[in-house]
């Protein structure tokens, strides 16, 4: 228990030294798409069902406020590795809310071959889109890579946005490596590509994990209904931490910073709290 608390107020000095995490300028890899316990399969000694609570709170430079967005997410895995799950986001940004409903599913038809699917809709969608569908393919290769290809539609109030990605991960021993290309097109722009370097650590016997990720590219930002959505050069660092302090109880910490072009720097942190059962 030491030893946990310990590793926690290590990982939020961390963060805070050097304002580094989780929150992504591509668009959010589904819960399925970067979790190695997808793999094992679901018995008895292995909860069905995980509920996670997540609070991030981002301060952006030259007075634009704060953003902050609270979510409820819940998933089921079942004895095939299949596993669904739904979200509930709310984020406010500087004063203006809005809601999503996420809904997906992960389902794997052979030990080499699986699909995900996601779908996002907002009743408000001030900033976000007003709806959103994904899909993806994901192919198991050899000594330790898996390939993912997948594309996103975005609906805005004003544009159309479509992302084509294409994710190339390495495992090996208690690692994992992987790098991802996003290609952002709207439909009255050009297009935005962004590109992701990541790596984690697990440890443990609860699959534990740090990592951290450097992205740069473009990036299409929808900076809401006054000034619409801008393109714009951009880079981020990244920080994660997930620890599991009991089997069935585990806390997670990110922590971020991203450039927005010449419009702003954002910095902020993300903590979670997850529970299985």
């Amino acid at each position: 228990m030491k030893k946990a608390v310990l590793f926690f107020i290590l990982s939020f000095l961390f963060c805070c030294g050097i304002c580094s995490v989780a929150a992504q300028i591509e668009p959010s890899p589904t819960p399925a798409a970067e979790n190695p316990e997808k793999s094992e399969p679901d018995n008895e000694k292995n909860p069905k069902y995980e509920a996670q609570f997540h609070f991030s709170s981002e301060t952006l430079t030259r007075n634009l406020g704060t953003w902050r967005t609270a979510s409820l997410y819940v998933q089921r895995k079942f004895d095939n590795r299949q596993i669904v799950w739904a979200n509930y986001r709310v984020s406010d940004r500087r004063g203006t809310r809005d809601q999503e409903f996420v809904g997906g599913i992960y389902k794997p038809f052979s030990k080499k071959w699986a699909v995900t699917a996601e779908a996002m809709y907002s009743p408000t969608r001030q900033y976000v889109g007003k709806f959103s569908v994904m899909g993806e393919l994901e192919k198991g290769l050899k000594k330790g890579f898996v390939g993912h290809f997948g594309m996103r539609f975005t609906q805005y109030t004003t544009v159309k946005a479509t992302t084509g990605y294409g994710l190339v991960e390495k495992y090996w021993g208690s690692n994992r490596g992987a790098y991802t290309l996003y290609v952002t097109k709207l439909s009255n722009a050009g297009t935005a590509p962004t590109h992701r370097f990541q790596y984690n650590r697990y440890y443990g016997e609860r699959v534990n994990t740090l990592g951290f990720a450097v992205s740069v590219g473009r990036e299409h930002e929808n900076l809401g209904p006054a000034l619409g959505i801008l393109r714009s050069k951009t880079w981020s660092l990244s920080f994660s931490a997930k620890h599991w302090m009991t089997k069935n109880f585990g806390l997670s910490v990110d922590g971020t910073l991203h450039r927005q072009g010449d419009l702003y720097y954002r910095r902020g942190l993300t903590f979670g709290i997850r529970y299985r059962f």
